[in-house]
């Protein structure tokens, strides 16, 4: 037969882009469990320990000998999607994702400088469905994972002023699952199996995406205080340009059930099983044997900018404006390197910058402890036309809370707890099946989104 067609592979390629859970767009922002506590808003008026490496490098030169901060994010997604239709609800299974951060920093005794290297993931984290989820087909597994490797050196250039930053070293690894169905394949040329009476969504296949790739980028910051009470900050973390040279694309057979009948245009038996036919499709050589692909995903550039006040007694305040920029996602290039390699393509996608408002408060107990509060009001990149099972982006509110607990002179225990509340939004399961085609109009049911975060860290001093 050898008519079998590549395109849903391509785009199965393509989700590796946008796959990712709760931030915004593929974003993860949960770097400390200070600064989740505080809601992001940490750029001015930094939290004392070394994850300032990441969110103001600048402010490293504040911490005074050796420090180090080490913890985890724990997240659970929830959420899922209702068919306009039927009203059948179906559920995310989204696993509990974990992100881990380890920072290390010296600082010398005068405060004029300091070095470090921060661990952190900036980018990552899963969307994934149910094996009987109806846009299986569009997506069932997308994830992504994009660790970051920042060492970084902070220097006081003037009383109050401190510049800093460091080069990015960057590995990511993506995994990508979809069905195959079986009703938009070619049975002949210019006939699909779909033409000749099999349901649509009848599955046939699965494909598997799985591939690494490196990148180098940089961070940089700058900090300082203006008058007494007041504090400003900015940072940027350049775009990376990950390339997935060599991912590893492999298929899987799924048993239809179903047999040809008479006059089939195979000119087979009638009675002939359909699975034994498509088996051939998966030799080695044939289109949905395994192969090698390409691809490059962009992780876009952040800026955060905020301003802090410690004019009241044992308290802190900061408002952040953070932006990313997610239009760089403007093109993705595909290049199939086996029998599929004539579906090699550049696909364009239409992703917005995003941007979120953060605000967050510490104040000090007598006790030593330390009580935070956060909010953030995050504004989705994804169009209207891309709210998809790969990731039904929304825009997002986030609640935090959190508290630091000092465990002795030398060590201090951090835990922040965050919720993300959405409004939902409307999304397609499917994806347009010719150029023509409106993506808008295949819209067919509604998403919801949620997710809990559970952050902890400790911080020790030497």
């Amino acid at each position: 037969m050898n008519v079998f067609r590549a395109p849903t592979l391509v785009m199965l390629v393509a989700c590796g882009a946008v796959c990712g859970a709760h931030a915004q767009g593929f974003q993860l922002n949960e770097i400390g469990s200070c600064a989740v506590a505080r809601g992001f808003a940490v750029t001015a008026s930094p939290c004392k320990d070394p994850s300032t490496i990441y969110w103001n490098p600048a402010a490293a030169a504040s911490l005074e000998g050796w420090s180090v901060y080490a913890g985890v994010a724990a997240v659970k997604l929830g959420g899922g999607f209702t068919a306009d239709t039927s009203r059948t609800f179906s559920a995310s299974d989204a696993p509990l994702s974990i992100a881990p951060h380890v920072f290390v920093n010296y600082g010398s005794k005068d405060d004029r400088w300091a070095a470090g290297l921060g661990v952190y993931v900036p980018y990552g984290l899963t969307s994934q469905w149910h094996s009987d989820f109806p846009g299986r087909f569009e997506a069932l597994k997308a994830s992504l994972s994009s660790i970051y490797f920042q060492p970084n050196f902070a220097y006081r250039f003037a009383p109050g002023w401190q510049v800093g930053g460091g080069p990015v070293f960057a590995y990511s690894h993506v995994e990508l699952r979809q069905s195959l169905d079986l009703a938009q394949q070619e049975a002949v040329p210019g006939l699909t199996f779909g033409q000749l009476g099999v349901a649509a969504r009848t599955e046939f296949a699965r494909a598997k995406l799985s591939g690494s790739g490196t990148a180098v980028g940089f961070n940089v910051g700058v900090h300082g205080t203006l008058g007494a009470d007041w504090e400003i900050g900015a940072r940027y973390l350049s775009p990376l340009s990950v390339h997935y040279d060599n991912a590893d694309a492999t298929f899987s057979q799924v048993p239809t059930n179903l047999v040809l009948s008479a006059g089939n245009p195979l000119n087979a038996p009638p009675g002939t099983p359909v699975d034994g036919v498509l088996s051939t499709e998966f030799a080695p050589g044939q289109p949905l044997s395994a192969q090698k692909v390409s691809t490059r995903i962009k992780h876009p550039a952040q800026f955060q900018v905020g301003l802090g006040y410690s004019g009241l007694v044992t308290t802190r305040l900061e408002g952040d404006f953070e932006w990313t920029q997610f239009s760089s996602f403007d093109q993705l290039p595909i290049a199939f390197k086996g029998p599929a390699s004539s579906q090699s393509r550049t696909l364009f996608e239409n992703y917005d910058n995003s941007w979120s408002i953060r605000v967050g408060a510490e104040h000090a107990f007598a006790v030593g402890i330390k009580g935070r509060l956060g909010f953030s009001y995050v504004r989705s990149p994804a169009p209207d036309e891309t709210v998809t099972p790969l990731l039904p982006d929304v825009n997002r509110r986030n609640y935090m809370v959190g508290f630091g607990i000092p465990l002795s002179p030398r060590y201090t225990f951090d835990a922040a707890y965050l919720h993300v509340d959405t409004s939902g939004r409307r999304g397609r399961i499917a994806d347009p099946t010719s150029a023509g085609q409106n993506a808008l109009d295949l819209n067919s049911g509604f998403y919801t989104l949620d997710a809990n975060v559970l952050s902890l860290s400790i911080r020790a001093n030497f």
